[in-house]
C-alpha cells in the first residue's frame, strides 16, 4: 500500500518554479542597484523599468491567444527559457559596470553601452513574459478544476527566490570586500546554473492541451462586457503600480538610508538586501500562497482585494518611519504576504471566469494589466519622485495612495454588488470549489 502519492506531473511544475523563478533571484532584485551603480540616475532608472513591461502590454494577451489557437504551449514554454539563460549571459558581460558619480541623462541616453543594457533588460522582459504566461495557464490547466490549488504551486517560486536572493548578496559582499563597488559575477554565475537547469525541466513538463476544444473569440468578448471584469483589470493594474515600487526601488531607498542615518551597514548591504529578499519571498509570499486557497473560501475575491490594498497602505507607512534598513526584514514579510495573495487571487480569477480552453488569453490580459500597464505607470512615477524629491521624502507620500484605493475599491465593489446578482461563472466554481477543499 502507497502511503505516499506524488502527482509527477505538478512536482516537475513546483521544480521549475523553484529553479525557473530562483533564477531571477540573484539580479532582478538588484537591478535598480546595478543600474545606479552604472551612473544612471533615478529618472533613468524610472523609464526603464517603465519601458522594460510595455511589450508585454501587447504580448500577454497575443501569446495567449496563439498558443491557445495553435496549441504550441510547449513550444513556446522551452523556447523563452532558452532564449532566457543566453540573454542572462550576455546581460552578465556587457561593460561599463561602475561609474565615479552620477552621470548626465543627456550623456546616458547618448551612450552605446545604456543601449545595449537597455536593449538586453527589455528583451529579457519579452521572454519572461512569453515564459510567464506559459507556466501559468500550463500550471493551472494541470490542476483542472482546482484551480484554487495554483498559490501551493506557486509558493515554490517564492521560496526558491527568496533562497537564492540571499545566497546570491552574501556571495556578492564576500567578492567585493575590499572593493569600492560590488562584484555582481557570481550572481550572474548562480542564475546561469538555475536557468540551465530549468531548461531540462521544463522540456519533461506534460503540456495538456486539448486538441478539440475550439477558441471561440465571441466568448472572450462577451467576458470583457461585464462590469465585474472591468473592475478587476483595474484592480490588477493598481497592484501593478504598487508592486513597481517594491520590485524597483524600494533597494534603492534602503541604500540611502544606509547612506544617511546607518553608514556602518553599507560594507553588507546585499546580504542584508538578500535577507529582504528571503523575508519577503519564504515568511510572506509562500505562507499568503499557501493559505490562499483558504482565504478565498471564505471572501469573495473583489474583498480580498480590498484587504490587500489595506495591506499595502501598512507597507509603505512601515516603510516611511523606519530610519535604520535592517527593519525593513520584518515589513518584508507582510509585503510578501500582500503580493502572494494578491497575484494568487489575480490568476486564479482569471482561469475561473476563462471560457474552457482560452485560459492563456485571459491569464495573459490579467497579466498585462499588472505587468504591462501598472508596473511601467508606477516605475516612472516613483522615479520622478526619486529625483524631484529625493527617496525619502518620496516614500513619506506613498501611503496615502493605496488607502484611498482601498476606500474607493470597497466603496465601488459595494455599488457593483447592489447593482447585479450573484454572478453565475464566480457561483459555480465557488461551489465546485468548495467541495473540493473540504476533500483536503
Amino acid at each position: 500500500m502507497t502511503i505516499i502519492q506524488i502527482n509527477r506531473k505538478l512536482l516537475l511544475m513546483k521544480l521549475h518554479y523553484f529553479i525557473g523563478i530562483g533564477g531571477y533571484a540573484p539580479f532582478s532584485p538588484f537591478m535598480a542597484t546595478i543600474a545606479k551603480q552604472r551612473g544612471y540616475s533615478a529618472v533613468i532608472v524610472g523609464f526603464i523599468f517603465m519601458v522594460q513591461p510595455i511589450p508585454g502590454l501587447f504580448i500577454r494577451p497575443v501569446i495567449g491567444v496563439i498558443t491557445d489557437k495553435y496549441k504550441c504551449r510547449r513550444v513556446a514554454f522551452i523556447l523563452s527559457s532558452l532564449i532566457i539563460f543566453t540573454l542572462v549571459w550576455l546581460f552578465s558581460i556587457i561593460p561599463g559596470t561602475t561609474s565615479k558619480g552620477e552621470m548626465d541623462d543627456y550623456d546616458v541616453i547618448r551612450s552605446p553601452l545604456f543601449w545595449l543594457f537597455f536593449g538586453a533588460i527589455l528583451t529579457m522582459s519579452i521572454f519572461d513574459t512569453i515564459k510567464n504566461v506559459m507556466e501559468e495557464t500550463i500550471c493551472t490547466t494541470l490542476l483542472g478544476v482546482n484551480k484554487y490549488l495554483y498559490g501551493k504551486q506557486r509558493l515554490w517560486g517564492s521560496l526558491g527566490f527568496g533562497i537564492f536572493a540571499i545566497v546570491s548578496g552574501a556571495c556578492v559582499d564576500w567578492f567585493s570586500k575590499g572593493q569600492e563597488y560590488k562584484n555582481y559575477t557570481p550572481a550572474f554565475a548562480i542564475s546561469l546554473v538555475c536557468f540551465f537547469c530549468d531548461i531540462i525541466i521544463v522540456s519533461n513538463i506534460e503540456v495538456v492541451q486539448d486538441s478539440n476544444i475550439k477558441i471561440v473569440i465571441s466568448d472572450l468578448r462577451k467576458i470583457f462586457t461585464k462590469t465585474t471584469v472591468k473592475a478587476f483589470l483595474l484592480w490588477a493594474v493598481m497592484f501593478g503600480f504598487f508592486m513597481s515600487f517594491i520590485w524597483n526601488f524600494v533597494f534603492w531607498y534602503l541604500e540611502d538610508l544606509s547612506s544617511l542615518y546607518h553608514p556602518e551597514t553599507n560594507s553588507w548591504m546585499k546580504t542584508l538586501q538578500g535577507l529582504s529578499v528571503i523575508m519577503r519571498c519564504v515568511s510572506g509570499e509562500v505562507l499568503s500562497l499557501f493559505l490562499s486557497s483558504v482565504i478565498l473560501r471564505h471572501l469573495d475575491h473583489t474583498n480580498v482585494f480590498s484587504l490587500t490594498f489595506f495591506l499595502f497602505f501598512v507597507d509603505f507607512f512601515l516603510y516611511s518611519v523606519i530610519r535604520n534598513p535592517v527593519w525593513a526584514l520584518p515589513i518584508e514579510v507582510i509585503n510578501g504576504f500582500t503580493w502572494g495573495l494578491s497575484y494568487s487571487t489575480a490568476i486564479s480569477y482569471a482561469a475561473m471566469l476563462s471560457p474552457v480552453g482560452a485560459e492563456g488569453s485571459l491569464q495573459g490580459i490579467a497579466g498585462m494589466a499588472i505587468d504591462g500597464i501598472g508596473s511601467p505607470i508606477g516605475s516612472i512615477f516613483h522615479g520622478y519622485l526619486f529625483k524631484n524629491m529625493g527617496s525619502i521624502a518620496s516614500v513619506k507620500l506613498l501611503p496615502a495612495i493605496p488607502l484611498i484605493a482601498c476606500i474607493l475599491q470597497t466603496i465601488i465593489n459595494r455599488q457593483l454588488l447592489r447593482g447585479t446578482t450573484n454572478n453565475t461563472v464566480e457561483t459555480k466554481n465557488r461551489i465546485e470549489v468548495d467541495n473540493i477543499i473540504r476533500k483536503f
